[in-house]
């Protein structure tokens, strides 16, 4: 039996923004997804490995690496 994307119920995922984003466009369901993003200083102060989400920029190195799917703006 081969599965799908559908057969899913949720999903964890980890890599490149640009395979993060095309994972989070193809797929219905809910998951986390865990950015590999270069950190300036490691603990926030830069804000250069920020991303723009629903709730204002997040840190990848203070507030993830690990994001929800639905709180990203693409």
């Amino acid at each position: 039996m081969v599965k799908t994307l559908k057969d899913y119920t949720y999903f964890y995922t980890c890599g490149p923004e640009p395979m993060l984003k095309a994972l989070s466009d193809v797929t219905e369901t809910s998951g986390q997804l865990s950015f590999e993003e270069r950190m300036g200083c490691g603990f926030g102060a830069c804000m250069g490995c920020s991303c723009e989400t629903k709730y204002g920029n997040k840190r990848i190195c203070k507030d993830g690496p690990v994001l929800e799917k639905e709180e990203i703006k693409w």
